[in-house]
């Protein structure tokens, strides 16, 4: 994998061309609720969730090589993403404005991804369900063609956007905040989301911050309440110590240490990409991820639902 620097200047991101820069007037808006997060669990859906997020030439998903490994490791995320997404305890919202009713053709329309409240009750993911964005999202710009949609790409994106998505982990969840977002997906004939995509960049910081913690205490929790599980298993393979702390190996307990010096995931906890900001060097690790969603069986005039 490559480890390219590019700069978040805006007069540098200028010098790339693109045909949708500016929204225009909005008619119609049409909400899609996620109905599945698709999670890489092997390296040829790491690779083709991948895109090139810093200009290089080379395709980059860094944080789904990962999930990939800790697949491989026994770390089933997506046993524990589907149901949090089923039962409405995880929920994630795409909204649409264009100048087409059809949501089909437009050069200028308008997208924008977010975490939703969570539902007291299951979804039906009929068309039916409504829900409301529990953070604030950003909104991308670009053409819808043929109901396929694509936002600039991140390296020469001259408004960078940025959006969570909220990852469960075991019986534990965290937010990942994604920089240099891009938001793309294809729409089927009865318009829901058949293949959706988000791209960017996940602060290495917040990743070794927030991910592995939560990592950790999933694994904690569930070596406590049901040992003999694979995940179980695939956390017990970690338990061997941190340098300058030899006991904690072997004690039934996950530190994060034990998780960032391990064999298995040291190179792929390794940031990929590196972004000049105003002089300072900030690390980063690329993401890919992939989900579908159904339309909301709503589309009216003049803005979002309330």
């Amino acid at each position: 994998m490559s480890r390219q620097t590019f700069c978040r200047s805006a007069s540098l991101y200028l010098l790339a061309a693109f045909a949708a820069t500016t929204a225009h007037a909005t008619d119609y808006v049409r909400n899609y609720f996620v109905d599945d997060v698709l999670l890489p669990t092997t390296n040829s859906e790491s690779n083709s969730y991948a895109i090139d997020v810093d200009g290089d030439g080379f395709p980059e998903n860094r944080f789904g090589e990962m999930l990939a490994a800790l697949y491989g490791a026994g770390f089933d995320l997506t046993a524990a993403m589907a149901p949090a997404v089923a039962s409405g305890s995880i929920v994630h919202l795409v909204h649409v404005q264009s100048t087409d009713a059809a949501f089909k053709n437009d050069p200028a329309a308008q997208a924008s991804w977010c975490i939703g409240v969570p539902k007291a009750t299951p979804p039906l993911f009929d068309g039916t369900d409504t829900a409301s964005c529990a953070d604030t999202s950003g909104t991308f710009v670009a053409a819808l063609s043929g109901g396929s949609f694509t936002s600039p790409a991140p390296a020469t994106n001259p408004n960078p956007v940025s959006l969570d998505f909220e990852l469960a982990v075991g019986t534990s969840s965290t937010t990942i905040h994604v920089e240099n977002a891009r938001l793309s997906f294809t729409t089927s004939a009865a318009g829901d989301i058949t293949l959706g995509q988000i791209n960017g960049l996940i602060s290495h910081e917040d990743l070794l911050n927030t991910f592995l913690p939560t990592l950790s205490m999933a694994c904690n929790d569930s070596i406590q309440n049901d040992p003999t599980s694979d995940f179980s298993g695939g956390c017990k393979s970690f338990d061997n110590g941190c340098s300058g702390s030899p006991a904690f190996a072997d004690d039934g307990m996950i530190e994060v240490c034990e998780l960032t010096e391990s064999d298995a995931l040291q190179s792929l906890l390794a940031p990929d990409v590196q972004v000049d900001d105003n002089g300072s060097t900030i690390d980063f690790n690329s993401v890919g991820i992939r989900f579908t969603a159904i339309a909301v069986d709503r589309v009216f005039a003049s803005g979002f639902e309330p």
